[in-house]
């Protein structure tokens, strides 16, 4: 078998998804964008801007499948208009044209939740794309482009969108990173008035859907929404509040309605994963007692020397 290439590598679920791959056996090429010349963990560096090196890469390597996992703008403080454009949009459309042309048997291509327009019930595949800030929106323009290239030249495009995703190595400014490092320092904990609901999903449960999304002979030409459901849905205050009762601290180290909101977000965004448990028999794993306590365990044996930002 060809190698497979997954693109953000680097990241929290490119480095996932690469880990698991090769723990499988298979021969990967991982890729990732930094601005400095050296390519860490041996890695490859990639400007998906640029299709003569994007054309050059599949030249070289001959890729059977395809994970599209690089997106610009993950973190709010990375969000920047041209980089959204020409690398979640531009540059999904590059990488998703030379798949095409190099006859790759799968191109799975990782977009978000917050492609859909915000809306007060579970969202399903079927609900209207609409993105609440830049960030989904660059990544639906980039999965329309990919949709045009299956429908209309035949791409084996297979789309799946995760909601809220956390787990060991995610980067210190988000969420429950944030809570967890604050709270282990004692430090206060400073959220907005945390009334928004999410769906929160252990990313060893997304991988498992990326790998059935390799393999499943019906999924070329489908979206499937991955998160824990409408069941496991709650606010950010009640999420908070667990990971304080499981580190044994108390909740006046939050300071609610002391931080600034700098993308806008829903303030309901929970996922409709029916379609992937019965077209690909995926159904979560790990529910979050269990999720959280292997998070705080990773950054506990990493304090109090600090995680990379």
């Amino acid at each position: 078998m060809n190698p497979i290439l997954v693109t953000g590598a680097s990241g929290f679920v490119g480095g996932n998804l690469l880990r698991d791959l090769a723990r499988q056996k298979l021969e990967v090429v991982g890729t990732c964008h930094h601005a400095g010349s050296a390519e860490p963990n041996g890695m490859t560096r990639l400007d998906l801007r640029n299709a003569s090196e994007v054309n050059k890469l599949f030249r070289q390597h001959k890729f059977s499948a395809v994970f599209h996992v690089a997106a610009s703008g993950v973190s709010v403080d990375s969000e920047n208009l041209t980089d959204l454009m020409e690398v979640n949009t531009l540059g999904t459309a590059v990488l998703g044209r030379a798949a095409l042309l190099n006859g790759v048997e799968r191109f799975v291509y990782v977009g978000s939740g917050f492609e859909y327009r915000p809306q007060a019930a579970p969202m399903a595949e079927s609900t209207p794309l609409g993105a609440p800030n830049l960030y989904g929106a660059s990544k639906a323009a980039g999965w329309m482009l990919l949709d045009s290239l299956c429908r209309l030249q035949g791409l084996p495009l297979v789309t799946f969108r995760p909601f809220s995703i956390y787990g060991p190595g995610e980067r210190p400014s988000k969420l429950i990173p944030y809570v967890i490092l604050q709270t282990l320092r004692r430090e206060p904990v400073r959220l907005t008035l945390a009334t928004q609901v999410r769906d929160y999903l252990f990313v060893d449960d997304l991988i498992e859907a990326l790998r059935l999304g390799l393999a499943s002979p019906h999924a070329i030409g489908q979206v499937y929404n991955i998160g824990a459901g409408p069941e496991e849905g709650m606010s950010v205050r009640a999420l908070v509040k667990n990971i304080l009762v499981l580190m044994g601290a108390s909740v006046t180290l939050c300071w609610f309605d002391h931080a600034n909101r700098n993308r806008s977000e829903p303030p309901f965004l929970v996922s409709d994963p029916t379609k992937a448990h019965l077209e690909l028999g995926w159904r979560p794993r790990v529910h979050l007692p269990e999720g959280l306590g292997r998070t705080l365990e990773w950054y506990q044996a990493r304090m109090p020397a600090e995680v990379p930002a």
